[in-house]
């Protein structure tokens, strides 16, 4: 049995795509490019777009579909390419003509920002899909979802919840997706709070209101979590500073691999320019580290000594710092492997063994994956 999770190279952005064994598939956040080249008509980005179409399954119809994409928060760098790329509408109406290779979303998660007004065009393509669904539930006080129509809203309407039908809050363990069971994986929601949701009104404060999950991989025959891989997407210091306040279980907030909030910005760390002042809010969530071979994964470009935030210099100094395996184990989208100059996603399958990295070697043009003998907890 192996399941992966991908971390695709889109620049300060977000695209993650998670494949399990029995081939649900999740994709969180989205980052495609419609333009791939450079000014000479070089393609110097991967093809995130063609990669998914590979990776993901169809329905019987022939149309591709994932089973549930996560968009943590409405900024440009997690959803830009939503139009065009993922089908909106009901799924009656899709025509393999005019709607070809656009992916069809089981279930779709918006945070409580995602549906206000004044978003970018990007964010609004999510936000108008999700009122689609949402009038659907609306409507119809026994609609519980249908095929290419469920939603759920993470988080809080205010002083409420949202209706129970199509809403999670903050510390609710996920394990079906559409009305079935994911089996192989657990996803317990952190954030976005309360109080951070007003927050993020208040001030159009988009970050404040990122989607937290930690996501539990188990494998058949064994007990417990072989890997957990923690993802906040924006969410900054307050937001972190939050969830351990509020956090009830220790083991929720373990990770073996954390992606390093706001494409490895100092934000994570704190929100003045005092880089040798650490929050402890930080300090505690790497802690959280389980055993000698954690990895901390920058989506984001490539990560130089100067004053760029993000991605930020000393927040990438910082994770080695505090990473028990050491700088080896900080990885960069933009510089990890390269397949001539384009660069190639993050890859780990996750076994019986744990983790392991798939190492993604270059020779003649062609690009192979390597799979060297896992260790036991990696």
């Amino acid at each position: 049995m192996e399941h992966i999770i991908k971390y695709y190279p889109v620049g300060n952005a977000d695209c993650t795509l998670i494949k399990l064994d029995n081939g649900k598939t999740i994709i969180v956040d989205c980052q495609i490019l419609a333009d791939l080249t450079d000014s000479n008509g070089k393609q110097v980005m991967f093809d995130v777009k063609a990669d998914l179409l590979k990776e993901l399954h169809k329905d019987a119809a022939g149309r591709p579909y994932v089973d549930l994409f996560i968009s943590t928060h409405p900024h440009d760098d997690h959803c830009k390419g939503f139009a065009g790329n993922f089908y909106h509408g009901d799924v009656v109406y899709y025509d393999k003509n005019k709607n070809k290779d656009e992916i069809i979303i089981e279930e779709l998660w918006i945070t409580p920002r995602g549906l206000n007004n004044d978003l970018s065009a990007p964010a609004e393509d999510i936000r108008k899909e999700a009122k689609r669904r949402r009038k659907l539930y609306d409507d119809d006080e026994n609609f519980n979802g249908s095929k290419g129509n469920y939603l759920r809203i993470i988080g809080y309407d205010k002083d409420k919840e949202f209706d129970s039908r199509y809403c999670y809050v903050p510390g609710k363990l996920v394990t079906t997706v559409h009305g079935a069971n994911l089996s192989w994986l657990e996803m317990f929601i952190h954030a976005p709070f309360k109080e951070d949701v007003e927050t993020s009104k208040k001030y159009d404060d988009k970050n404040a209101t990122s989607i937290v999950v930690q996501f539990g991989f188990k494998i058949d025959g064994y007990t417990g979590y072989k890997s957990r891989v923690l993802m906040g997407s924006d969410a900054e210091h307050e937001i972190w500073q939050h969830i351990l306040e509020n956090n009830t279980d220790e083991e929720k907030l373990k990770w073996n691999i954390f992606l390093a909030p706001h494409h490895c910005s100092w934000s994570f760390f704190n929100d003045s320019d005092n880089k040798e002042e650490i929050k402890p809010s930080a300090e505690a969530i790497l802690d959280k580290q389980i055993g000698n071979s954690a990895h901390v994964i920058a989506s984001s470009n490539e990560i130089k000594d100067d004053n760029n935030n993000p991605p930020c210099y000393e927040a990438k100094e910082q994770y080695i710092k505090k990473l028990k395996s050491g700088s080896s184990h900080f990885l960069n989208t933009a510089t990890h492997s390269k397949l001539g100059n384009i660069p190639q996603p993050i890859v780990f399958k996750i076994t019986a063994n744990g983790k392991t990295l798939r190492e993604i070697s270059t020779v003649a043009g062609a690009s192979s994956i390597s799979n060297p003998a896992p260790r036991a907890g990696r």
